[in-house]
């Protein structure tokens, strides 16, 4: 670990950047990255990784099912053109498929390792790529270029882009994490948008023009503020 230990760029440290960013007083502290990611991410991202197969036949699913919705995925289609059954099905899968075969290729010509040898089969595809990222995931969030990257939408960070993957397939499949709304309002913005889901370590405003990130404890000693006032009720 270096002498001097940075912010993990994941998630788990996001309250703290953004306290950082608005320049106000906190206590916060960001989860130390070991030695660039901490574990919970290193653990998650493995974790994130392994179940994409069982993800993607779950969308292939969706698609022959005939309840598969619009995936959030760009496509070029112009409006004029109806949509084919199961579109958005094969839209996601070719996006997610394809960002494992081009990590994959980076991370091996960064290594001076041998080419990807293209499969036959999709399936077989996806089985080889997840084997060899599984593989060189340690190295890849440590000492890939874009490994200190902030996890965000776009980020290079192979961590963030496997997270981006999981989450899609997670979300166009209804498995999303199970969202709590808690009662007091946004300490911030004031508007009853704040909300926990399972596995997050924060509890969030979903008001897109705000985005406060609290702590459990933070939270709490909110609300008994905000009940103290006689205003928890109302927000309810």
């Amino acid at each position: 670990m270096p002498a001097t230990p940075t912010p993990c760029p994941g998630p788990c440290s996001r309250a703290w950047r953004t306290a950082e960013t608005a320049g106000t007083p906190h206590e916060l502290q960001p989860a130390w990255g070991q030695p660039v990611h901490c574990y919970t991410c290193q653990t998650r991202t493995r974790g994130d990784l392994a179940a994409i197969p069982e993800l993607l036949a779950a969308i292939w699913l969706e698609a022959t099912n005939g309840t598969a919705r619009p995936a959030d995925v760009t496509t070029s289609r112009p409006a004029s053109v109806a949509p084919w059954p199961g579109q958005a099905s094969r839209l996601l899968t070719d996006l997610i498929v394809g960002g494992l075969a081009e990590l994959e290729d980076d991370i091996r010509a960064l290594r001076g390792l041998a080419p990807r040898t293209a499969a036959v089969r999709e399936g077989a595809a996806v089985t080889a790529s997840i084997s060899f990222l599984d593989t060189h995931l340690s190295w890849a969030m440590e000492h890939h270029p874009a490994a200190g990257e902030i996890h965000e939408r776009d980020s290079a960070n192979p961590s963030a882009q496997i997270r981006s993957w999981h989450r899609m397939a997670q979300r166009f499949t209804s498995r999303d994490a199970r969202l709590e709304q808690r009662q007091a309002p946004c300490k911030r913005c004031g508007w009853r948008s704040l909300f926990y889901a399972d596995g997050e370590d924060y509890i969030e405003c979903r008001n897109a023009e705000c985005k406060l990130l609290m702590t459990a404890d933070e939270y709490a000693h909110w609300a008994e503020e905000v009940a103290a006032k006689g205003t928890l009720k109302h927000a309810a």
